[in-house]
């Protein structure tokens, strides 16, 4: 009788070489994806000192704001901590915030530790859905991306002109122009995007101050 040759795998492990080529195959993905993320971002760049400088001639043009509405997709992450930095740096100025999708939420842990680190306690917050009444109470709606723009523009019938993309306001140009949502990444990447924000939250405090 003719023996059956036997490969002698376990069940559940692969050869070595199938692992080789998932290795290489998952590798040239992650490759693929950081070239698309770095050549997404090029007309951004291209395009930032333009919008940058646009941005702060319409605030120095601008009548000085009395109320200020931060805009975010879920309101728990970017727009309460732009929130506390506008309110803190523009006492005299109300400062808001909401979202599109959610109600009542806290924000999450790494937005606590990280506004902490940075003299917020973001503890009582809750978020709360964008509404007509309140974008048509709002001065200036500031919001992280175009998407979110053409929303309030398309759904609430927000002008143009009374919406900020935060963006644009960063002075370092080597970033996109969105600003990027941490939810439910690690906390390094909640310091990023915070750390952009106050630079964004810099840039606009200044132009209010100095349009006075």
């Amino acid at each position: 009788m003719t023996a059956v040759a036997s490969s002698h795998v376990r069940p559940g492990v692969e050869p070595n070489g199938s692992k080789r080529v998932a290795l290489v195959t998952s590798l040239i993905i992650k490759l693929l994806k950081d070239i698309y993320r770095a050549f997404r971002s090029v007309p951004d760049r291209l395009l930032h000192r333009r919008r940058h400088a646009a941005a702060r001639a319409r605030l120095a043009n601008l009548p000085s704001p009395r109320t200020i509405l931060v805009v975010c997709h879920g309101n728990i992450c970017r727009s309460p901590y732009l929130q506390a930095v506008l309110q803190r740096n523009l006492p005299d100025i109300v400062v808001e915030s909401s979202g599109f999708v959610g109600s009542d939420r806290p924000v999450p842990e790494h937005s606590l530790v990280v506004s902490a680190e940075r003299g917020f306690n973001l503890s009582r917050f809750r978020s709360r859905p964008v509404t007509g009444a309140i974008v048509g109470a709002a001065d200036l709606i500031v919001v992280m991306d175009p998407r979110q723009a053409n929303t309030l523009r398309q759904v609430f019938n927000v002008p143009m002109s009374k919406i900020l993309i935060a963006g644009d306001l960063d002075p370092v140009p080597d970033e996109p122009r969105a600003i990027a949502d941490p939810w439910h990444q690690p906390i390094g990447v909640f310091r990023s995007t915070f750390d952009r924000l106050d630079r964004c939250g810099m840039t606009l405090t200044a132009e209010i101050r100095a349009a006075r």
